[in-house]
């Protein structure tokens, strides 16, 4: 790989909308769940971070399912219920084996730490809580468990006012975002053409431009959050939320 550039890791069409993205914080993988648009039901499929299939996609049973994150390559689901009475669950999936490891309709979903799942019995709002590990589905009571904070490895954009100089020439339309990587600096912006919209990344040092690459094109509108970042890999979602693209700077 050339130094200094913006490079392409891969780009990964989906059969459905995107509903939601999530990053394992142990594993190199992404979680990802779509929505059918006529039925609602939700699909959950997890890819590595070359975009390599590492669960094929498992249909929720029924559509108050979704994502609530992945961890150490499982998936943790929650069940919402949009009436009442509300029938909420929870379900660990080892998405290494497409095996479930926990399922329950008795529990609310309260938070995710490090390796456990804090959760309370439906029915009683108040009382005793529970932990359950993601690896093996066994639960204890929450007294006896140290629930530790997992690591967080995204990086979000933040929008830039000031237009640096390397960019002068540039038509920008709407907000520049602006992100680090190493010692080196990421510059995000649309520029308005007779297709639409086109997404640009720009890399720079503090006083010249390094690479400028195209990310997306032919957009019927603007996206208000670019991209999500780990490390030297971003990750854009296109417009009509059906595709996931990826770059290494």
């Amino acid at each position: 790989m050339t130094k200094y550039t913006i490079n392409k890791v891969f780009e990964k069409a989906l059969a459905s909308n995107i509903w939601k993205i999530e990053v394992d914080p142990m594993q190199p993988l992404i979680a990802v769940e779509t929505r059918d648009m006529d039925s609602t039901e939700a699909t959950f499929q997890v890819f590595d971070l070359e975009g390599n299939c590492r669960m094929s996609p498992c249909q929720a049973d029924g559509k108050e399912w979704t994502l609530d994150s992945i961890q150490d390559g499982h998936l943790i689901l929650k069940r919402v219920g949009e009436h009442t009475p509300i029938q909420e669950g929870i379900q660990i999936i080892d998405s290494s084996q497409n095996k479930t490891v926990f399922t329950s309709y008795e529990f609310i979903l309260l938070d995710v730490f490090y390796r456990k799942v804090h959760a309370r019995h439906r029915s009683i709002a108040s009382g005793e809580t529970i932990a359950i590990d993601i690896l093996t589905g066994q639960y204890s009571p929450s007294p006896e468990n140290k629930f530790e904070i997992c690591p967080n490895k995204i990086q979000y954009p933040i929008t830039y006012q000031t237009k640096p100089h390397f960019l002068a020439s540039e038509e920008i339309e709407g907000p520049i975002w602006l992100s680090k990587c190493a010692t080196h600096y990421l510059w995000c912006y649309h520029q308005a053409n007779a297709d639409g919209f086109s997404l640009i990344l720009a890399l720079s040092d503090l006083n010249r431009l390094l690479d400028r690459q195209v990310i997306l094109s032919q957009m019927g509108k603007m996206i208000p959050q670019p991209y999500f970042q780990m490390d030297r890999q971003l990750f854009f979602m296109t417009f009509d939320k059906r595709e996931i693209v990826s770059y290494l700077v």
